[in-house]
């Protein structure tokens, strides 16, 4: 079943990515974007649609289900640099990653500033596949990279979760997550197209903002969906990476075995909700237990969406399954789960709580 279209423009050519590890300079210099770059002012988010709006435009018309287009456009150069498509799936999670590395759904090699593997992107499962029957929302994680995302105003991310439209900053590039399913959303004019388009009201889960039940803000009338989109920003895999427990909050445990070395990590509900990352990174948890050459840096996120349990594995190169199953993008797991990431390394979850 098909949950993903993905279009590249520009030249990216999948196969022949350096994929090399990203860097990170320790000065005291804080843009370190290349001069031609960096003194360049950026566009808006409104400019920047606009003038890539004919190259997606036709691509999000064509879709009568429910679903999401991610839109990446050169902050410099204005054009756009690639999109994937994402079909929403009843009782389904479905999943993309961002990033430079060329096994990466939306694959990006224009900047060097994006990571390898960037960002997660996990779209909700819709109750039905007809059109305007099924809300679409999604979530944005950070993979724990050095320069994250940020929202329209600057304001920093580690991640995000949203009922419409979200528009974000993210290593040189203007990423745009647009609800797709209804081809009247996609006139034929830019500028039609962009007064249509919901308006992004944000509030903060970390201190406390959470929207009201009806979607009404502060001093302001009710606005009916459709013409406001309520992104809620969240923590990330960044934010718990450090401490994965704290007193009396045990989910479960992760078992690693490799073929040298074995271990096993006790995550926290909190960390759970925000993602656990495995990989052989010094970013990732439980990186010291990853010595198996198969697995990539940033190999897969373990996350609990909505009281499901999920495997994410990021775009890496060997892949993620279930023991005996072909490997997936997304997998959901169960109380006693067996994975196996890469070609010798058995990751096994349980829940404690």
């Amino acid at each position: 079943m098909k949950t993903l279209g993905v279009s590249l423009w520009g030249g990216q050519v999948r196969g022949h990515g350096q994929n090399h590890a990203t860097l990170v300079r320790t000065t005291n210099v804080v843009d370190i974007r290349p001069p031609d770059r960096a003194d360049r002012a950026r566009a808006s988010f409104r400019d920047l649609y606009l003038r890539a709006y004919p190259k997606f435009a036709a691509a999000c018309r064509d879709i009568d289900e429910p679903g999401l287009a991610i839109i990446a456009i050169d902050e410099i150069s204005g054009r756009a640099s690639g999109i994937a498509r994402l079909y929403a799936r009843v009782d389904r999670h479905v999943a993309a990653i961002i990033g430079r590395h060329d096994a990466c759904d939306l694959y990006l090699s224009g900047s060097a500033s994006l990571a390898l593997r960037h960002l997660a992107i996990v779209l909700d499962p819709v109750k039905s596949y007809q059109r305007g029957q099924s809300d679409v929302r999604f979530r944005v994680f950070d993979l724990r990279t050095s320069n994250g995302m940020v929202d329209e105003e600057g304001r920093p991310l580690r991640g995000l979760r949203s009922d419409g439209p979200a528009m974000l900053r993210c290593g040189g590039y203007a990423i745009m997550a647009l609800p797709i399913g209804d081809p009247s959303d996609w006139p034929a004019s830019a500028s039609d197209a962009w007064e249509i388009t919901p308006e992004r009201i944000y509030f903060d889960e970390m201190d406390g903002s959470i929207p009201p039940a009806n979607g009404s803000l502060p001093g302001m009338p009710f606005r009916p969906t459709g013409h406001s989109s309520i992104i809620m920003r969240t923590h990330g895999p960044r934010d718990t990476g450090m401490k994965l427990v704290r007193e009396g909050d045990v989910a479960g445990t992760i078992e690693i075995k490799t073929p040298h070395n074995g271990g096993v990590i006790t995550v926290g509900e909190t960390a759970l909700r925000d993602g656990v990352l495995l990989g052989r990174y010094a970013r990732c948890d439980g990186a010291g237990l990853a010595d198996d050459p198969s697995l990539s840096r940033v190999h897969a996120m373990i996350i609990n969406i909505d009281d499901r349990l999920l495997a994410i594995d990021t775009a890496s190169f060997n892949g993620t399954r279930i023991h005996g199953e072909d490997k997936q993008r997304v997998l959901p797991l169960d109380a006693a789960s067996d994975l196996r990431l890469g070609s010798h390394t058995q990751v096994r979850w349980r829940w404690l709580a």
